[in-house]
């Protein structure tokens, strides 16, 4: 006969391996390596204005469709959600004294009881948040530039419209 105190031993050890059958919603990660990763979640900018970048970061999230869900100016961190599938997080930082580095990580909801998954398509980071986001950079670095004058000329004023109905 097993004696009562084997009995709840293992009753206990059931429960344990029970508990620990229960899934968790961990983030499947690539198969990549992390410098590959690295690689094609980061790209460095001439600019040692970190809030400018932030700045432009948060804009073309928010141009992009994501939700924005999380803000920390002081750590140079935003993330943002879209469509309740995908999830990106991207963080500025310096890098040396002329220079900023920005990093993206994205993960994706493939189904509702899946663990999200890591996106490690190089192609997603350059084409869905660096590209749009070295536009923002450049169009603010000719805007920064401009004179007075060329922003009025730019901007329809009253001398570039007499001139066009002229013509």
């Amino acid at each position: 006969m097993i004696s009562r105190h084997l009995k709840i031993a293992f009753l206990f050890c059931g429960v344990l391996a029970l508990g620990a059958c229960q899934t968790t919603q961990e983030v499947i990660l690539s198969k990549k390596s992390a410098l590959e990763m690295r690689s094609m979640q980061s790209r460095v900018y001439d600019t040692d204005d970190q809030p400018k970048v932030y700045r432009a970061v948060l804009a073309v999230m928010l141009d992009l469709g994501y939700a924005i869900t999380s803000v920390d100016p002081e750590a140079g961190v935003v993330s943002g959600n879209k469509l309740a599938k995908l999830d990106l997080t991207a963080s500025v930082a310096a890098r040396g004294q002329e220079q900023s580095v920005v990093r993206a990580n994205a993960v994706v909801q493939t189904a509702p009881n899946l663990a999200p998954m890591q996106v490690d398509a190089p192609e997603f980071y350059q084409q869905r948040f660096f590209e749009p986001l070295s536009e923002a950079l450049f169009l603010e670095a000719i805007d920064e530039e401009l004179s007075a004058e060329e922003k009025e000329k730019l901007s329809g004023a009253p001398e570039v419209q007499e001139n066009l109905e002229q013509e």
